[in-house]
């Protein structure tokens, strides 16, 4: 089925009004800005290296910074699918299913405002992973 057909066959009750999206805008900028929130004061409060400790000292340092990057990595990760949200947005493609171009479930759109995709493209998607 090509993309023209799919599209019409899409279910136009899952579009969303110009006033849902920019409410989820509103809710994607307010996460955004959380997050970058929660980056900063976990830079800022990291712990600076011990001058003088133990073995047992510094493992533990180590393992705290791991963890520290870790959870970074995991803010980052979201925050770039935030980003990617509100450009769609600007873009007026939001809510949208990138691969095959339907209307992703409302429901979906409001558990997961930065979904990329329709359920059954993200099931495919995983399963040929």
């Amino acid at each position: 089925m090509n993309s023209d057909k799919k599209t019409a066959a899409c279910a136009k009750s899952d579009e969303l009004t110009k006033q849902e999206i920019k409410e989820i805008e509103k809710s994607l900028l307010k996460m955004r800005e959380e997050i970058q929130k929660r980056i900063k004061t976990k830079k800022e409060t990291e712990m600076p290296e011990a001058e003088v400790g133990d073995d047992a000292d510094m493992a533990s340092q180590s393992l705290d910074k791991e963890v520290l990057f870790e959870l970074n990595g995991n803010s980052q990760a979201l925050l770039d699918q935030i980003e990617a949200a509100l450009r769609r947005i600007s873009k007026d493609i939001y809510g949208r299913c990138e691969y095959c171009r339907c209307f992703i479930p409302k429901k979906r759109i409001q558990a997961l405002p930065f979904a990329r995709y329709c359920i059954a493209c993200q099931s495919s998607n995983e399963g040929a992973k």
